[in-house]
């Protein structure tokens, strides 16, 4: 009786000792996944999917019936390479017809410029022949002047003879019509001098009267002549603006023409076609999904780690799939979506923590395919 007394309880040490090991084990289980949990995997290790910038190329502000595709989907581009072509008639026409315009303006345009070169040359010459004619008048003038004071002194002689009766009459009518017509010669060479210096100064004047030289003289008929070619002039000035303007629509017409035709804006894959030959396409309407030679991922650290990340830093991350090493440089540092939040658990006495997502492109993207998961190990 005393002996299975004792079997008894070795037994329950046993059973006590092999419990305490199990709840031992189980603890350092426990303590040993709680390192191992998201939480402080993610700050040691960062992870992100690689991932292909994909662009939308349109025909940029032009449409059209879709005349070709030169490429398939899934094929593989360069940049500049010709994806799709549109129907180029009616722009092609556009473009004729305005060159037919600027070819017209130009040559209106020469015609002006070698009227106002003839005027202007014909307006210097008749200036010049206006200044010498004046100088003549005035000459006239004086000379018609002195004839006339002559005149008069040979009337007044024979008025005093007349009396006397040392001349006949018909001297002193003769010295009497002599008289008038110097009297009128005079006046008619100074309206005739008049009207040719019309428009000179009184400074100008007196200079003629003093030097005989009509040089330099303001007249009006040449200003009005002067006036007419500054006319001609802001014709001239309209004339090329007006080509100006053509030429400006020529360049965008060009433009356009060379829009019809969409080409490939970087390298990369042929995702999707949209339009199929023969369709409408409406400006600026996408018309090829292209997968961008450019890669990138994005891995998301926490405020106490994003000090750690520049824009413009170079980052070394491990290609799971090959087990390689590969560069990378940060693009940006942002504040993270509220669900990319990380929460702590309070028991391990950590806070809720704000996330930030850091975005990293491959400086040799064509290394990778888009999909490849990449970590990055923190500092």
């Amino acid at each position: 009786m005393r002996k299975l007394h004792l079997n008894t309880d070795r037994r329950s040490v046993r059973l006590i000792i092999i419990m305490l090991i199990l709840l031992s084990i189980s603890s350092f289980l426990i303590y040993i996944g709680s390192r191992g949990d998201a939480t402080s995997v993610a700050q040691r290790i960062k992870s992100g999917v690689l991932t292909a910038d994909e662009v939308n190329i349109a025909f940029e502000n032009v449409g059209g019936r879709l005349l070709s595709r030169k490429v398939k989907e899934s094929d593989f581009v360069k940049k500049g390479q010709v994806l799709m072509v549109l129907d180029d008639k009616d722009t092609a026409l556009s473009i004729q017809k305005l060159q037919a315009q600027i070819q017209a303006q130009e040559a209106s345009i020469r015609q002006q410029q070698d009227a106002i070169k003839i005027q202007t040359q014909a307006c210097r010459l008749q200036e010049i022949s206006q200044w010498r004619q004046i100088e003549q008048f005035y000459a006239a003038l004086k000379a018609a002047q002195s004839a006339e004071k002559l005149a008069k002194v040979e009337f007044g002689r024979s008025k005093q003879l007349i009396n006397s009766k040392s001349i006949s009459k018909s001297a002193y009518d003769t010295n009497e019509s002599a008289q008038s017509q110097a009297t009128q010669a005079r006046i008619q060479a100074q309206r005739q001098l008049d009207s040719i210096s019309l428009g000179a100064t009184p400074e100008q004047k007196e200079k003629l009267r003093t030097t005989g030289s009509a040089e330099g003289m303001t007249l009006t008929a040449i200003e009005n002549t002067r006036a007419n070619i500054k006319n001609m002039d802001n014709t001239l000035s309209e004339m090329k603006a007006r080509l100006k303007e053509l030429n400006t629509e020529l360049e965008i017409l060009n433009l356009n023409y060379e829009r019809l035709t969409l080409r490939a804006p970087e390298d990369g894959k042929i995702l999707k076609l949209l339009y199929q030959e023969g369709e409408m396409i409406s400006p600026n309407a996408p018309a090829v999904l292209l997968e961008s030679s450019r890669k990138y991922f994005d891995i998301y650290v926490n405020e106490k780690q994003v000090l750690n990340y520049k824009e413009n830093q170079k980052v070394t991350a491990n290609v799971i799939a090959t087990d390689e090493e590969v560069s990378g440089i940060i693009r940006f540092v942002t504040a993270a979506p509220s669900f990319a939040d990380l929460r702590m658990t309070r028991e391990h006495g950590q806070a809720d923590l704000t996330m930030f997502k850091v975005r990293v492109y491959l400086e040799k993207p064509e290394s990778c395919l888009a999909g490849m998961t990449l970590e990055v190990e923190n500092d």
